[in-house]
């Protein structure tokens, strides 16, 4: 298996098209699947639950979206089984 550390994967840019902070890094968390979607997951959750108090919104957007890809692939499973 060629294992990786942290590395350049993806192109982040704002949608409005404006530049990038200097400085900026981000780190992309896929909960739509792959190698390590477990722990993407729960990355995201941990996300999700810290900033529940500061902007309940956006907690709620996170797991309704968690929640729409372990329900889809509940679904794939049953399908498929």
């Amino acid at each position: 298996m060629n294992l990786k550390g942290l590395w350049d994967k993806y192109i982040i840019t704002k949608s409005s098209g404006k530049p990038l902070a200097d400085g900026f890094y981000a780190i992309v968390l896929r909960i739509d699947g792959g190698q390590y979607v477990d722990a993407c997951r729960a990355g995201v959750q941990a996300f999700a639950d810290a900033v529940e108090e500061l902007n309940p919104l956006l907690h709620d957007d996170i797991e309704t979206k968690l929640w729409e890809y372990e329900t889809r692939e509940d679904v794939n499973k049953q399908v498929e089984g």
